[in-house]
């Protein structure tokens, strides 16, 4: 919109929908499936030592970093990926969240670190509790934009069954 007055000059208004946002993201791969993470929610990578972790009662797997016992999400676990690392020391974990809710995402790999146009999701997927959205992938496929904050509310909704 243009809005022009006389010997005052002229005010040139352009309206970006609010359903694109360009964002950077870190690609991961659980088994054969791919999903990016905001690089804003990613604290550090890394590949655990054997003595880091440990099971803790009444919390589930939990893994010792820079003085924190943080849990360990098993992403594998709450989608049902057959063909996913389920040996932490194998893997790598990713560190999200933040102060208490801190947690440790199982992931096979990072893959690449790349900017996506967010797309949100419509429909009976719309509302899916640890996905943040979708973006169109190098190869043309959709990846699912993880919310780490959804993911770690979903694992505690499971009673830990996802950390363990």
């Amino acid at each position: 919109a243009i809005d022009s007055e006389p010997g005052k000059g002229s005010t040139f208004s352009i309206h970006l929908p609010l359903t694109l946002a360009i964002t950077d993201g870190m690609v991961i791969r659980v088994g054969s499936q791919r999903y990016i993470i905001p690089s804003v929610k990613i604290h550090m990578s890394l590949r655990p030592e054997a003595e880091a972790l440990s099971t803790v009662s009444g919390k589930g797997e939990m893994v010792l970093i820079q003085g924190d016992l943080l849990p360990v999400i098993r992403l594998h676990s709450l989608w049902g990926i057959s063909d996913a690392v389920e040996d932490p020391k194998k893997g790598l974990l990713v560190i999200v969240g933040e102060g208490r809710d801190r947690s440790a995402l199982l992931v096979d790999a990072l893959v690449t670190q790349q900017q996506f146009v967010v797309k949100p999701l419509s429909g009976v997927v719309a509302d899916t509790q640890g996905v943040a959205g979708g973006a169109i992938m190098g190869n043309g496929d959709v990846g699912l934009i993880l919310d780490p904050d959804g993911i770690i509310a979903m694992s505690r909704g499971l009673g830990h069954a996802a950390a363990a």
